[in-house]
């Protein structure tokens, strides 16, 4: 077994899901069955990716605060994860990268919590309207 299949065979025990890599490197979470979080071993074996998307964005003057909110986000020190815009599908989408040489089914575990905390604040936020604010996350 692989350094990526065992870091989700240790993951695997730890949340009590079966987590297992595809053919193409990647491991698709159904978060709730709301967000589907996608963690990919990068080509290089160096780096996780762990990648979602929140939401389609609306038109209009809130998608355009939105957008610079989550611009100001991706400069704050320590950075949680990096939030982007998809035009194929109109959605914002929020990502982060984990080393892997250092990295435990533990410490994934501890890193896709924090992600998830920031990534279901903003989603949230889209749904409901709301600017959350910098570095902080909507209850």
């Amino acid at each position: 077994m692989d350094r990526f299949a065992m870091l989700l065979a240790d993951l695997s025990e730890l949340i009590a899901v079966p987590l297992h890599p595809d053919h193409h490197r990647n491991c698709l979470l159904n978060i709730n069955n709301v967000m589907p979080v996608q963690i990919q071993e990068e080509e290089n074996k160096e780096r996780l990716l762990i990648a979602a998307f929140l939401g389609e964005l609306p038109p209009g003057k809130f998608r355009e605060i939105l957008l610079k909110e989550a611009l100001k986000e991706n400069n704050l020190y320590p950075r949680v994860g990096t939030f982007c815009y998809s035009p194929r599908n109109n959605q914002l989408a929020f990502f982060t990268y984990a080393s892997l040489p250092p990295l435990t089914g533990s410490l994934l575990a501890d890193v896709l919590e924090t992600f998830l905390n920031r990534a279901f604040s903003w989603k949230k936020a889209l749904e409901t309207g709301q600017i959350p604010s910098r570095g902080t996350h909507l209850s």
